[in-house]
């Protein structure tokens, strides 16, 4: 058997652990001192209510995040010049990552723009 697949085959035997940091240990129980309560209130939840409140962060997540692409993509669209220099610049992205790469570059000019508005603004006391 060649190596690679000794290798995924051992893989797929070890069950994967969880790495730990000690830095974020750290935080982790210093909330647990000073937060006993919520502590208590995870440590009483079943591994199926854990699971899906750490999905349900998951989908919160994603929801913000899609709302947000979606709020680039509709300010990209009142600016059909802003939107045509960015479809020139992605034109060799492959079909597949073309619309991650719009977005990406969308958020950028998005945020130059802002900072080009707030320039001449100054420091209001």
């Amino acid at each position: 058997m060649p190596l690679k697949q000794q290798i995924a085959a051992k893989q797929a035997k070890e069950k994967p652990t969880l790495r730990r940091n000690p830095e974020v240990d750290a935080k982790i129980d210093e909330f647990i001192r000073t937060n006993p309560k919520i502590h208590e209130y995870y440590m009483g939840l079943t591994k199926e209510e854990l699971v899906r409140k750490a999905i349900l962060a998951k989908v919160q997540r994603s929801e913000y995040s899609n709302q947000r692409n979606e709020a680039i993509a509709a300010w990209v669209e009142e600016h059909p010049d802003l939107k045509a220099k960015i479809e020139e610049r992605i034109k060799s992205v492959p079909a597949e990552r073309r619309q991650r790469a719009f977005i990406t570059m969308a958020r950028t000019e998005a945020v130059k723009e802002t900072l080009k508005a707030s320039q001449g603004q100054g420091i209001r006391a």
